[in-house]
């Protein structure tokens, strides 16, 4: 798929600007408009009105305080967006630009996991952070489960995008086969694509599993070499080791199946894979 506008919601953490710096990255490789959005709720909702009645005047104060407080944030966050867009040469704009990357830092008012699933419909990709200690947070269950879109889920420390060695994990689950589809355009660009499956993804014979992946991908123009791995007792270590031992910039998985992408996110695998990996995955 082509991608025009792209979403990037920042989520919880005292790292905001590393996380803004990985997301331009992969609007710049990609040459598309990405929106960085910051979301903030009123104070005053999330503390009751026992609060307000006994603190009066003073919990005004308080208020205001914890507004200013917001606001300097957001500034902040902003001020080094514009920062990093200038030294990446990512032109700060309202709207996309043909053959260009371009960004726009927006702020909408709300809870943050509520606001990100539904502006999410109205992009073409998400790109999320992997949350602090590998643990799922509202807004990232929001950006990854809750758009209907594909997403790429970036590192906190990632400093370059440049997809072009891509390690598909294959399970033969609808799932599975939608992000193999979906990722067609950046296989096209890669210079080496490998794929792996666990022994147990298939009830199926293994060969002719592998043997019609690989023409599938060949009929797309795509050479890919593949391998059928043994996986361990800890869900997504197998599928990490890979991926950090073959050098690979992106990993392609799809959102369920036992090593897919739902259990990654909502279940076993999602601990172990998301705490060690250093790149990014397309899902």
């Amino acid at each position: 798929m082509k991608y025009k506008k792209i979403l990037f919601p920042i989520g919880a953490g005292d790292d905001a600007t590393s996380i803004i710096y990985g997301a331009l990255q992969v609007a710049k490789w990609l040459k598309v408009h990405i929106e960085v959005l910051s979301c903030q709720i009123d104070p005053s909702i999330v503390y009751n009105m026992k609060m307000t009645l006994r603190g009066g005047v003073l919990f005004e104060e308080f208020l205001k305080s914890a507004k200013a407080d917001l606001e300097e944030e957001h500034m902040k966050n902003k001020n080094a967006f514009i920062k990093m867009c200038k030294e990446l040469d990512i032109e700060v704009s309202d709207n996309a630009i043909n053959g260009k990357a371009s960004a726009n830092f927006i702020i909408k008012d709300g809870k943050r996991s509520v606001v990100v699933e539904r502006e999410s419909k109205f992009y073409d990709l998400i790109v999320a952070a992997v949350p602090i200690t590998g643990k799922i947070t509202g807004t990232f269950e929001s950006a990854v489960m809750k758009s209907g879109k594909d997403c790429i889920v970036i590192p906190r420390n990632l400093t370059k995008f440049e997809p072009k060695n891509i390690l598909v994990s294959w399970t033969s689950t609808p799932n599975s086969a939608r992000a193999l589809t979906n990722s067609l355009d950046l296989l096209k660009k890669a210079d080496r694509i490998h794929c792996i499956t666990a022994k147990k993804s298939f009830n199926e014979d293994n060969g002719h599993a592998i043997n019609k992946l690989e023409d599938y991908l060949k009929m797309h123009d795509i050479n890919a070499t593949c391998e059928v791995i043994n996986t361990y007792s800890i869900p997504g270590k197998a599928l990490a080791k890979v991926a950090s031992d073959g050098n690979f910039d992106l990993v392609v998985a799809g959102r369920q199946g036992e090593n897919g992408l739902r259990e990654m996110v909502l279940g076993g695998t999602s601990k172990f894979f998301l705490e060690h990996t250093k790149v990014p995955i397309f899902m």
